[in-house]
C-alpha cells in the first residue's frame, strides 16, 4: 500500500503539540532525578502519539497494544523500585519498546520485511528525514503571517529597530560622557540582568527545541513513511503490479531446459554433517553429565580431590558452563534453521540428537545453578549473582521452547523468544532483587554469623526496613549501624526538591529511619 500523506496544515499543530510536550519534559526532568516524572512523560508521549495518528490508526485493542503493558510497567519502576542497575537498563529498554510498539502499530500493513529492519529504518531513516522539518514549518508559518494585512507593519518595525541600533549606541555614549549620574545608571544595568544567566537560559531553550524536534520528527516519520526505490518496487509487486522485465543479458541462464538457481540462495548445512557434529557433542556431554551426577546429584562429596572445597569447585567451573550453554543454544538454533531438511527418517534421527543436546544442556544449567548456590553459601549473596540465577532460568526456558519446536514445527520460535524476553525482564524488575539479596544474607548471618553489611548499605532503599528489623532482632550485628547511617546520608544528600522526583522506596526508607 502507499502511505497516505498527512495534510501540511496539520504539521503546525503537530509541532505545537510536540513543543508543549518538550516544555513539560523540561519541567519534569531538568536538574531533577527521575522518579514519578518518568511514567508521567511516557503517558504524555502516548497521548501525543495517539492524538497525532488518530486519523490513520484509531485507538483500539490489537496485538501491538501488548507491548504497551511492559512499557508502562517498566516506566513505573522509577516510582516503585530503586535498584540503580535495573533503572539504568530501563532507561534504554523503555524507549526501545516504545519504538517497537509504535512501529508495529503503524506498520502492520507494510510489506513483510523483518521487523528489526523496520525498527532501524524508522529510527535512522524516517525520523532523521524529518529532523529539519520543524524549521521549514516555522518559517512557512511566519512567511504566511507576513503576507496578511497588518503583519507587514511588523516587518517595518523590525527594520526600524535594526537601523536605530548604531544611532542609539552613539547617543548613549555621548550622554554617558556628558552626565556622570546617567553613566552610573548605565553601569548598574549589568547588575539588574545578572540573574538572567544567559548561558543557562540558552541551554534550556536548546533542551526544549531538541526534545520537540525529536518528538515531531519521530511521529511524522511514522505518519509519512517514505519508501526507498527497492522497498517501493517490492510493495508495488506485492499489491499486484508486474515485476520489471529483465533483458536477455541480465538473465543468468537462457538455454532451454537449464535450471536457474536463485541469485540469493541461503547456504544450508548438510544433514549428515549436522548429525556427525551432534553425535560428537552429545558423547562429550553425556560423559560430563555422568560426572555431574557422581559429584552433585549422587552424593559424591567425599570423592572430590583432596584440597578442593565445594566453594572453589563451584567457582572454577561456573563461567565455563554458562559459556558452553550459550554455545549449545547457538548450535541448536543453527540446526533448526540452517540444516537442509532430510527425509522423514533422517529428520527424526536428527531431532532425537537435538533432544539429547537439550537434555544435556539442562543438566549443565542445573550443575551451574548448584555451583552458584554453593558459592553464595560460602561468600554471600549479591545482586550480580542473583541476576545470573535469573539468567540461567531464562536460558532453561529458551531450551524448553526449542525442545517444543523440535516436535511442533509450526511454533514461531523467535517470536516466542521475544515474548519470553520481555516478560522475563519485567519479572526481574518487579521481583525486588535488592530485598531478596538482603533476606538471603540475613538468613546466612543467622546461620553462620557472617554478614557483609557494607555491601547491603550500597543497595537500594528497599533494604532499609529489613536492616532495621535485623537490628531489632540482633542488636550486636556488626556493621548494621554504619549501613543505616549510609542510607541516612544518601537520603539527606538526595532529598527530593520536587514532587516529580518522588520514589516510593526512598520515601518509605526515610519515614522508617525517622521513626527509629
Amino acid at each position: 500500500m502507499k502511505t497516505e500523506s498527512v495534510p501540511v496544515r496539520n504539521e503546525g499543530k503537530l509541532l505545537l503539540a510536540a513543543l508543549g510536550c518538550a516544555v513539560i519534559h523540561h519541567y519534569l526532568f531538568y536538574g531533577k532525578t527521575w522518579g514519578v516524572s518518568f511514567p508521567l512523560f511516557v503517558i504524555l508521549f502516548y497521548v501525543y502519539y495517539y492524538w497525532a495518528v488518530r486519523e490513520k490508526r484509531e485507538l483500539r485493542l490489537e496485538p501491538s497494544m501488548a507491548l504497551a503493558v511492559p512499557v508502562l510497567l517498566l516506566s513505573f519502576t522509577y516510582v516503585a523500585h530503586s535498584n540503580l542497575l535495573l533503572l539504568v537498563f530501563n532507561a534504554l529498554v523503555v524507549p526501545l519498546l516504545i519504538v517497537a510498539h509504535t512501529t508495529w502499530h503503524m506498520a502492520e500493513e507494510r510489506p513483510k520485511t523483518p521487523f528489526i529492519l523496520r525498527l532501524l529504518d524508522q529510527v535512522f531513516v524516517q525520523t532523521l528525514r524529518y529532523v529539519p522539518r520543524p524549521v521549514i514549518v516555522t518559517f512557512r508559518a511566519l512567511s504566511f503571517k507576513m503576507k496578511a494585512g497588518r503583519s507587514q507593519e511588523l516587518m517595518k518595525v523590525l527594520i526600524g529597530l535594526v537601523v536605530s541600533i548604531p544611532l542609539l549606541l552613539a547617543v548613549v555614549a555621548l550622554l554617558a560622557s556628558a552626565d556622570s549620574m546617567f553613566d552610573r545608571a548605565l553601569a548598574r544595568l549589568p547588575e539588574l540582568t545578572s540573574g538572567l544567566e544567559l548561558g543557562q537560559t540558552l541551554f534550556r531553550a536548546l533542551w526544549i527545541a531538541c526534545i520537540a524536534t525529536g518528538l515531531f520528527a519521530y511521529v511524522q516519520g511514522l505518519l509519512q513513511t517514505k519508501l526507498g526505490p527497492r522497498r517501493a518496487a517490492e510493495e508495488d509487486f506485492a499489491t499486484g503490479f508486474e515485476p520489471p522485465a529483465t533483458t536477455p543479458a541480465a538473465t543468468p541462464a537462457t538455454v532451454p531446459g537449464a535450471a536457474v538457481a536463485p541469485s540469493a540462495a541461503v547456504p544450508r548445512i548438510d544433514a549428515t554433517v549436522a548429525a556427525t557434529v551432534l553425535i560428537l557433542l552429545n558423547a562429550v556431554y553425556l560423559l560430563f553429565a555422568f560426572v555431574q551426577f557422581s559429584y552433585f546429584f549422587g552424593g559424591g562429596a567425599a570423592e572430590l580431590p583432596e584440597g578442593i572445597t565445594y566453594a572453589s569447585y563451584a567457582r572454577k567451573g561456573f563461567a565455563e558452563l554458562v559459556v558452553v550453554t550459550l554455545i549449545n543454544l547457538t548450535v541448536l538454533m543453527t540446526m533448526l534453521y540452517g540444516v537442509k531438511r532430510p527425509g522423514p527418517a533422517a529428520w527424526r534421527f536428527l531431532r532425537a540428537l537435538l533432544g539429547v543436546l537439550v537434555g544435556c544442556t539442562g543438566i549443565m544449567l542445573s550443575s551451574a545453578y548448584l555451583r552458584l548456590s554453593m558459592y553464595e553459601e560460602a561468600y554471600g549473596y549479591t545482586v550480580a549473582r542473583l541476576l545470573v540465577h535469573a539468567f540461567m532460568l531464562f536460558l532453561l526456558v529458551l531450551f524448553i521452547l526449542a525442545l517444543v519446536k523440535l516436535w511442533r514445527e509450526r511454533l514461531p520460535l523467535l517470536r516466542c523468544y521475544a515474548v519470553v524476553t520481555v516478560i522475563g525482564y519485567v519479572i526481574v524488575n518487579y521481583f525486588g532483587i535488592d530485598a531478596a539479596v538482603t533476606r538471603g544474607n540475613i538468613q546466612r548471618y543467622e546461620a553462620t554469623g557472617r554478614l557483609d553489611a557494607a555491601y547491603l548499605g550500597s543497595l537500594g532503599y528497599e533494604v532499609v526496613p529489613l536492616l532495621l528489623e535485623l537490628k531489632r532482632k540482633h542488636p550486636a550485628a556488626e556493621g548494621v549501624d554504619e549501613a543505616l547511617q549510609s542510607f541516612r546520608s544518601r537520603i539527606e544528600s538526595g532529598k527530593p526538591a520536587s514532587w516529580t522526583e518522588f520514589n516510593w522506596p526512598e520515601w518509605r526508607a526515610a519515614k522508617a529511619l525517622e521513626e527509629q
